[in-house]
């Protein structure tokens, strides 16, 4: 029996999921074809590209309020510490919900009203009618979106996600981590919802339709290949992809090829010669990362490029060689890497747009028909209002701003912005035409006079980074001081060699306490600890060393900064985007062997405030034993809390130890301050004040 029916689902979704209204033809004629012989695999799949093209449509018919939408919501996390800030903690339960809830509606009100502005400015007015339904939407739905959008997150990231808002409204503008994302999340659907059904639809403008061949010269090919046709988005799109892969894999490159060298006082020669490879590693990091993708089998410059890659390579690589100088200074929390990324980009979107203006046509202008204008038509005319201007100004104050606060990541992304933007809309498109031979000479010499400035930059940031960290060193005495921390035993014997982070700070920290007041006591016996016979519990005061870490590195480096002082009284934060962890250390004079210890007792003082939001683990060393083994105790909450004047609180912890281990004895006693927030960046206010050891 021969089927003559469609499949069911398929012809559901082609009249019910497509968005607008229904394409009475498009499904006849998909139903004709069918009946022809067509199989039920082709019909899915026109009725699923259809499906495509349909909201594809639909959604960039506003694709001015949802680009809108998504940078508006980018400011939430920025606005919530303003908001933490203003709003009184001490307000009851109704008036605190109510205070918090309109400082956030001003916020997404805030936001309407400007896209309302922005759109009346460059588009189309708004009806203050539907404006007014839309602040009536806005309210109504924002609070059941917050908490439906925190619900869903604390139960798909089960026990929830740490919630740490930074200190600065500034630092919050790039805080891209998974609870600041989340945060997001309420305000971008607020916005998208209300104004959806207010904001008219745009009509989009024609495409303008590029034509080239191969790159190669007719009279050289003997088959010359068919000519390509593409369209002008698409090219300007795949040139913006094709930059932004080489600067990434420059980027790449610096950050694990490109380090200060490691002698204290080096050559000018020697630094000269580390600029010069650093300068042509930048370059050539980019050009290998844009050659993977030019030559991509699903790329669209593969079989015809608009130019040839060696050129494009030429071009781009006049940009790419400044970003190991960038990445330097940025090491050492200096503004200037904000100032050359700023003459990078700027160097580097001029010379492409002038490229693409050469082999790209210009768009038609569609304000008005060649033949049968109007009368006073071109009087009555208005231009286009240019919002760039205001945006480049407004990124310029935000940029200074930013470096005034030293958030010189945000500072080198607005500058950069305002850069390549200023550069492709003041670039015209050259009288001549476009010669090959004479775009390869002028990209060379462009690269050649262009590398010198780039190879002396590279100098002046590795003697800066030199200079800067002997400074630290010299500050903090590393290097100058050797020995062993008071009331330690051995060392640990595997140091890392060198730092694995970039960034501002030291690499990690060892905090050693505070040496006890000198007493007058009676010399102690040479004895076995917990000898044979003892009853009553071994009391020994904490003398180790805090270690403060980053991942991956499993102990202090080289450079690690040493200081004395207490937990309690220091704030040790992160200053890059990788977690903290704290570790102490408590080594024995002699081993003690596990099968005289029935349990390990731990006094601990804390001044956090967040009852049960640090775990303390407690593991056995033998340093001596082969393969430096260890025997895990187990964890166990710190409850308590610092009491409302900031006095420290005091809590015992008890570890039970095993009668049976596969380690015999033990002389270091480990403790980790474990956290519930997997991007923990401050360090836990935990002090360890005594161990006692009860023998069995």
């Amino acid at each position: 029996m021969t089927r003559i029916e469609p499949p069911p689902l398929a012809t559901w979704i082609l009249e019910h999921c497509i968005p607008g209204q229904r394409d009475g033809a498009l499904a006849g004629d998909l139903l004709e074809e069918f009946r022809y012989g067509r199989s039920n695999g082709w019909y899915w799949r026109q009725a699923l590209a259809a499906l495509l093209v349909g909201w594809v449509r639909y959604l960039g018919s506003r694709s001015s309020l949802i680009v809108f939408a998504v940078l508006w919501s980018m400011l939430a996390p920025a606005w919530a510490v303003l908001v933490n800030r203003v709003l009184d903690p001490n307000l009851p339960w109704p008036a605190s919900v109510a205070g918090w809830l309109a400082l956030n509606l001003i916020f997404v009100w805030t936001g309407m009203l400007l896209f309302a502005a922005l759109h009346r400015q460059f588009s189309h007015p708004f009806a203050a009618k539907k404006l007014k339904t839309a602040f009536a939407l806005a309210a109504g739905i924002f609070l059941p979106t917050y908490v439906a959008t925190f619900v869903l997150s604390n139960l798909l990231a089960w026990p929830g996600l740490a919630a740490h808002l930074r200190s600065s409204p500034l630092a919050e503008l790039g805080d891209f981590r998974v609870w600041a994302d989340i945060l997001r999340l309420p305000y971008f659907v607020t916005l998208l919802w209300s104004m959806w059904s207010v904001a008219p639809i745009m009509d989009a403008a024609p495409v303008a339709i590029v034509e080239w061949g191969s790159g190669r010269s007719a009279a050289t090919d003997e088959f010359p290949a068919e000519e390509a046709t593409y369209d002008s988005r698409s090219v300007t799109r795949m040139f913006l992809f094709m930059v932004g892969t080489g600067l990434v894999n420059a980027m790449i490159a610096g950050v694990l090829l490109c380090r200060l060298p490691d002698a204290h006082s080096p050559s000018i020669q020697s630094v000269l010669v580390r600029a010069i490879l650093y300068a042509a590693i930048g370059a050539l990091a980019g050009i290998m990362g844009a050659y993977l993708y030019w030559h991509n089998p699903a790329s669209s410059f593969r079989a015809h490029p608009p130019l040839p890659f060696p050129l494009f390579a030429l071009v781009c690589a006049a940009g790419w060689i400044w970003i190991p100088a960038i990445l330097l200074f940025y090491q050492q929390v200096s503004a200037l890497s904000a100032v050359v990324a700023m003459l990078a980009a700027f160097l580097v979107a001029g010379e492409i747009r002038r490229i693409a203006l050469m082999v790209l046509p210009p768009t038609p202008d569609f304000g008005f028909p060649a033949t049968e204008r109007a009368l006073f038509a071109e009087t009555l005319y208005r231009p286009p209002a240019e919002p760039y201007g205001y945006l480049l100004a407004l990124c310029l104050y935000v940029a200074g701003w930013a470096i005034a606060g030293r958030a010189n990541l945000t500072a080198t992304t607005l500058l950069t912005v305002v850069a390549c933007v200023f550069k492709l809309r003041t670039t015209v498109l050259p009288e001549r035409r476009f010669r090959l031979n004479h775009e390869y000479q002028r990209a060379a010499v462009r690269l050649a006079c262009l590398a010198i400035p780039a190879i002396l930059i590279t100098f002046w940031a590795l003697l800066s980074g030199v200079a800067h960290r002997n400074h630290m060193l010299a500050a903090t005495g590393v290097g100058l001081v050797s020995g062993k921390s008071s009331g330690a035993g051995t060392q640990p014997k595997n140091q890392a060699k060198s730092s694995t982070h970039v960034g501002s700070g030291y690499e990690s920290v060892i905090l050693w306490p505070y040496p006890p007041k000198k007493e007058i006591v009676a010399p102690v016996e040479p004895h076995e600890l917990l000898a044979p016979g003892t009853t009553q519990p071994l009391v020994i005061r904490f003398t180790g060393e805090y270690w403060y870490l980053q991942p991956p590195d499993l102990s202090p480096g080289p450079h690690a900064h040493r200081a004395s002082g207490s937990p309690l009284d220091v704030h040790i934060a992160s200053s890059n985007s990788f977690p903290l962890m704290m570790q102490a250390h408590q080594y024995l004079r002699s081993p003690l062997r596990i099968a005289r210890c029935r349990q390990i007792r731990v006094e601990v003082e804390t001044r956090e405030t967040d009852p049960k939001a640090i775990v303390l683990g407690l593991s056995l060393k033998n340093s001596s034993a082969a393969g430096n083994s260890a025997v895990s105790l187990g964890e166990q909450p710190i409850t308590a809390v610092a009491t409302a004047n900031g006095a420290p609180a005091s809590q015992t912890l008890t570890f039970a130890v095993p009668a049976s281990a596969k380690l015999r004895s033990f002389d270091e006693i480990t403790l980790m301050m474990l956290t519930e927030a997997w991007d923990q960046r401050v360090g836990p206010r935990v002090a360890i004040r005594e161990f006692q050891l009860v023998p069995r």
